[in-house]
């Protein structure tokens, strides 16, 4: 019996204890201290969505905790919510905690919504607690590089790193602060050292995956996006980089539902619009790309990408007014921007602007090497000038084989810009505007002189690299200028890296180098445009039509069937190929397009010929193209062989013995051939 009663007494205190226990729990969870502190834990895992909600059952239980108001705008500044984190640090004051212990999360709400100066103040203020100086000094460097000010910038995360040299964060904002700079190789060490540091961090491994991006390519940097996913599933900053990344090699699909997977943590997440918003576009469905557009909230309407897009959009429907003025700010901010002049330059042409059109349109003119699509389109503006000798110069240039322009973007004011120059040698972002000035005036020496010395200062800025070779290049030393394309290029591997090097290899006579960067270059970013034209370029110096065919279909998928010269080069290499029903139409095609240039003349001919088509209309169109471009010799040849065909021997030895006299000509042979079937 005594046994009895003792497990009874013991059965009855672990109930009551359970009991105070459940009555324990339920009381914190009223209050929120028991969701206070998951909060707190999940901060400190680094995991501010799931702090967010917790925070949020906190502040619901006790709704006047500064600690839990303080949380809160720490969860919030994380995921990117600057006003409410705001609101939650003034809360947070207002309940009566410090203004020191919430001034870096207060500084970082403020950098959020762009407040630069105010988060300054916040981050420098007296008071700041000893445990947030840290993060304070990082929010700093960020508001101080807004403002433009890099070495106060660099010397506030000095103070950070000294203070914590092992919190991989502060290498991270090391590595982005420069990056901005131009410093890539820096850039690189720093990211590399935050990776090492936090193997399993989500910011660390974006970090580096964005610059083996721009170091190796698109493809490279896929793994790095995925690691960083592994360690953070709802990261929305590694995602939006890994969208784009996706959507900038092709893989549409995959950008896509990424893009939905942001919209789903953050349904007014204004960069995933915009990418839906490009996907759209690329895809032909310029009215879904508006809706899209419009649904960024004008949000991102200052970014160039923005402005582009909206111009595009805007060619698209027809409305070049309204193009001119999307279009004319961007390329004043940002004058080497050929894409956005080349399509300002067509806006003013559209709208009636001549003159404009052909001052925008003349600092492309002016490159040694203009891509045929400028040169036809100001050939055009020059027509409308009433000036056709001018234009029959432009479309003589306008030459086949399509080569990508490389040379530095003159500007008309290069004169005045070369007169005044900067009071350093060492500073990349006034003084490559002042080397390009030179250039620009034929001032070549002073040139050099000044690159080398802003190449020996910045030893890890690809653009500095990429400055020296222009000069090099442009003083006819282009195996120089070559290698200081290579130095540019394992830095940074980008389209001005890459189409410079492979250009400066062609100009050497290294043919074999420049075919390996092309293929290089388009094995990482398989959708790039010039990439897969070059690249379809060289493979038919092989003779290696089916490849030729198959990337130029390529780039038709990505730029539509409104580039003359790309339907030419398509109905070439479908003629070798074997298909002479598509290189007819897209022979046709070509010269429905741009009736009035040389090379879509001598194609359409030269198809009609090779399918053997009767009639006058063969002859006529190899005769406009010989009299539109009549140095160029493989109109000269073709020609020749038509006059041939014809039955006119006499004619038939004048055309051909002048594509034959042409030094260098890779069809001579053929020509020779041609003339001694006579």
């Amino acid at each position: 019996m005594r046994r009895s009663r003792l497990f009874l007494i013991a059965g009855v205190a672990v109930l009551l204890l359970a009991l105070a226990g459940l009555w324990q729990w339920r009381a914190h969870e009223r209050d929120g201290s028991a969701a206070l502190s998951r909060g707190l834990a999940a901060l400190d895992k680094g995991d501010a969505r799931t702090a967010r909600v917790e925070l949020m059952n906190a502040i619901k239980g006790a709704s006047r905790n500064a600690e839990a108001r303080a949380a809160q705008a720490r969860a919030l500044v994380e995921l990117g919510d600057g006003p409410g984190a705001q609101a939650e640090a003034e809360r947070a004051r207002a309940l009566g905690q410090p203004a020191g212990l919430t001034r870096a999360v207060m500084a970082q709400a403020l950098l959020l919504q762009g407040d630069a100066k105010g988060a300054l103040n916040e981050a420098r203020a007296d008071d700041v607690a000893p445990a947030s100086r840290v993060h304070a000094n990082r929010v700093a460097a960020r508001a101080l590089l807004a403002l433009g000010d890099m070495d106060g910038a660099q010397a506030a995360l000095r103070q950070a790193l000294a203070a914590a040299p092992r919190d991989a964060e502060n290498w991270v904002d090391l590595g982005r602060l420069y990056r901005a700079t131009g410093d890539q190789a820096g850039a690189i060490q720093a990211a590399d050292r935050a990776v090492a540091l936090a193997p399993d961090d989500a910011k660390s491994l974006s970090l580096r995956g964005e610059l083996t991006r721009a170091q190796y390519g698109l493809t490279a940097a896929l793994p790095w996006f995925d690691r960083a996913l592994s360690a953070d599933t709802d990261s929305v900053p590694t995602l939006e980089q890994y969208a784009a990344t996706l959507a900038d090699a092709g893989q549409a699909s995959r950008a896509l539902a990424l893009s939905r997977r942001i919209l789903a943590l953050d349904p007014s997440n204004p960069r995933a619009w915009m990418l839906q918003a490009v996907i759209a576009a690329r895809a032909g469905n310029d009215d879904l790309a508006r809706r899209l557009l419009d649904r960024t909230g004008g949000r991102l309407d200052g970014e160039p990408a923005t402005r582009l897009l909206r111009g595009i959009l805007q060619m698209e429907g027809g409305n070049a007014l309204l193009a001119v003025e999307v279009l004319a700010p961007l390329v004043d901010t940002q004058p080497d921007n050929a894409r956005a002049r080349i399509l300002l330059g067509r806006a003013y042409l559209l709208a009636g602007d001549a003159a404009s059109a052909a001052t925008t349109l003349a600092p492309l003119v002016a490159q040694r090497d203009a891509d045929p699509y400028v040169l036809t389109l100001a050939a055009r503006t020059q027509e409308a000038l009433d000036d056709p000798l001018m234009a029959a110069d432009m479309l003589a240039r306008a030459s086949f084989p399509l080569r990508a322009a490389t040379d530095a973007i003159a500007s008309p004011r290069d004169a005045a810009l070369a007169q005044t120059p900067p009071a350093g040698a060492a500073t990349a972002a006034d003084n490559i505007p002042y080397i390009r000035a030179l250039l620009g005036t034929d001032r070549l020496g002073e040139a050099l002189t000044r690159a080398q010395l802003l190449q020996q200062a910045n030893p890890g800025a690809p653009d500095a690299w990429l400055v020296l070779g222009d000069v090099l290049d442009a003083a006819g030393r282009p195996v120089e200028a070559a290698r200081a394309y290579e130095a540019a290029a394992n830095l940074r591997f980008d389209r001005a890296a890459a189409l410079r090097l492979a250009a400066a290899w062609s100009r050497a006579g290294d043919a074999a180098r420049a075919a390996q960067v092309v293929r290089l270059y388009l094995g990482q970013n398989p959708s790039d445009p010039d990439a897969l034209r070059l690249a379809a370029s060289e493979a038919a110096s092989r003779a290696d039509w089916r490849s030729a065919l198959r990337l130029l279909l390529a780039a038709r998928a990505r730029i539509g069937d409104n580039d003359a010269l790309l339907m030419a080069d398509l109905a070439r290499a479908a003629m070798e190929s074997g298909d002479g029903t598509a290189a007819r139409a897209y022979a046709a095609h070509a010269y429905r397009l741009m009736p009035g240039n040389p090379v879509t003349a001598d194609m359409l001919g030269w198809v009609m010929l090779r399918r053997g088509e009767k009639g006058p209309a063969t002859l006529d169109l190899l005769e406009k193209a010989v009299a539109l471009a009549p140095q160029a010799p493989a109109f000269q040849l073709h020609l020749g062989q038509a006059y041939a065909a014809a039955g006119d021997k006499a004619q038939a030895r004048l055309a051909l013995g002048r594509a034959m006299a042409v030094a260098g000509f890779e069809g001579r042979q053929e020509a020779q051939d041609a003339l001694a079937h006579l």
